[in-house]
């Protein structure tokens, strides 16, 4: 190299070295202010949660009906997250891990029926914005939002449409043509206030029912199954052979049976798309009250769901479980649409999860004084698409008693792990002699749909990921 190329080389390196200490003082100084435009100060916030609602079955996710109309024009303005997933397979724990940004295992909210409780000890994002003058409201369909499982006891004001004991009816009551009227009726009396609201809905978590009653997506069934009660299975059902057709057997409801057929899958997807339908255009009406009230413009929205639904894959039904559930994308994989006044429309596919909710909400609001939880804010993603999380795990336990519930005889762990190309799913039953361990590994990027499990052929990522779950597990199990 010539003494002239040195020279240029030398002047470029000192230049660079001198503009960059240059930034970080002028930054340090006051003189080069640093992105701001995610502030939101006084923002009201409100919160969306449809239940049961699977990414994929949305139609601005490019699911092949058209699901979604409505939110797909939110999606239009919005910060749209692909890659968002859960930590459970059913509400409860999950809405609770979104409110303390905390893991399952940290808060302790695994079961209905053992009498646990949020401790009062633990911080929520309703006791944050109430800190700050905002009034709260949480509109729901109860059963895992009831104010006795120690989180939604927490808002100034607590409306229940469905009922608290868990039947079909009480399911169907719960729903957003009851929330979400008595939603806008609040905050019309509340307008002069800063506040926070969450709406929730089951309206795509079975019994499917909606006015077009199955005609809407499959008008030629000619099926005989009886759809008013829920489908479920409680574990992976193994199909029975009859006139060349596999048939699935369910449980009907809690007592009775049946078996599902190639038709009659087709049919109660066509039944829970339909229910996904209606449900948004509840949230399409609720939306346009909120422009007409004059909020759009002062009001962070955010949609989600707590998790999804089976229909069928690896022999699974409503989750496989309604309580253990199963840990497939058709369950973990949620939607995450977040409208805010002054940020323009991104897709982003960094992997995260619910709990890096809160911290993000702190940051919209300005609140210094957010509560510490395992959560990340999802500002650096929004701004600079900077992935924040090379891993993601999630995990819970169910406790038996098998004197309260007849279809689990044993106390299970399910927990998974995952990058952006691989995902280890490990469920643990334990057994009176030895836990029973089930282990399924996944290339997610060539097998979206989870039906190859690679475990006994991708020996080094299996043993890779199974020792990452492991050191998180028993590190989250001990706090």
């Amino acid at each position: 190299m010539s003494i002239k190329k040195v020279f240029i080389s030398v002047v470029i390196c000192l230049f660079a070295g001198t503009l960059s200490v240059f930034l970080i003082w002028s930054k340090s100084a006051g003189f080069l202010k640093p992105d701001i435009s995610f502030l939101c100060k006084d923002c009201n916030v409100i919160l969306i949660s449809l239940t049961n609602l699977r990414y994929d079955h949305m139609s601005q996710n490019g699911y092949e009906r058209p699901t979604t109309p409505n939110l797909d024009e939110f999606a239009k303005e919005s910060l749209v997250f692909d890659n968002i997933f859960s930590y459970a397979s059913w509400s409860l724990p999950q809405v609770i891990s979104l409110y303390t940004s905390l893991y399952p295992y940290q808060h302790g909210v695994m079961n209905r029926n053992d009498g646990t409780v949020l401790s009062p000890e633990v911080p929520t994002l309703v006791d944050v914005f109430k800190k700050h003058k905002y009034k709260t409201a949480a509109f729901t369909g109860g059963f895992d939002y009831n104010p006795k499982f120690g989180l939604t006891n927490r808002f100034d004001e607590f409306v229940n449409c469905g009922q608290d004991e868990g039947t079909t009816i009480d399911i169907l009551s719960g729903r957003l043509d009851c929330t979400a009227p008595k939603a806008i009726s609040w905050i019309q009396n509340n307008l002069n206030s800063k506040f926070f609201v969450h709406l929730q809905g089951y309206d795509a978590h079975c019994p499917f029912f909606t006015q077009w009653g199955g005609r809407l997506f499959d008008a030629g069934y000619k099926g005989t199954v009886d759809y008013t009660d829920c489908l479920r299975t409680y574990g992976p059902a193994l199909p029975v052979l009859k006139d060349g057709k596999e048939y699935y057997p369910v449980v009907q409801g809690f007592n009775n049976s049946a078996f599902l057929g190639p038709e009659d899958i087709q049919h109660l997807v066509a039944l829970y798309d339909e229910s996904v339908t209606s449900a948004d255009q509840a949230i399409g009406e609720f939306l346009k009250k909120i422009k007409e009230l004059g909020l759009w413009d002062n009001t962070v929205i955010i949609v989600t769901s707590e998790h999804g639904d089976m229909f069928g894959k690896h022999g699974r039904f409503m989750r496989g479980g309604a309580l253990r559930g199963t840990f497939y994308d058709d369950v973990l994989h949620a939607p995450l649409l977040i409208r805010h006044p002054t940020l323009k429309q991104k897709h982003m596919q960094g992997l995260s999860g619910h709990i890096d909710l809160a911290p993000t909400l702190f940051e919209f609001m300005g609140f210094k004084d957010g509560f510490s939880g395992e959560g990340k804010s999802l500002i650096p993603m929004i701004l600079h698409d900077k992935d924040l999380n090379p891993y993601l795990y999630a995990g819970t336990e169910f406790d038996i008693n098998p004197e309260d519930f007849m279809y689990f005889k044993n106390n299970s762990r399910i927990e998974a792990v995952r990058n952006k190309q691989w995902k280890l799913i490990r469920e643990t039953i334990f057994e009176d002699s030895s836990p029973a361990e089930i282990v399924e590994l996944y290339d997610i990027v060539h097998d979206r749909e989870e039906l190859y499990n690679l475990a006994e052929t991708e020996k080094e990522i299996l043993s890779d990921l199974d020792a990452k779950l492991s050191e998180w597990s028993n590190n989250m199990r001990k706090r």
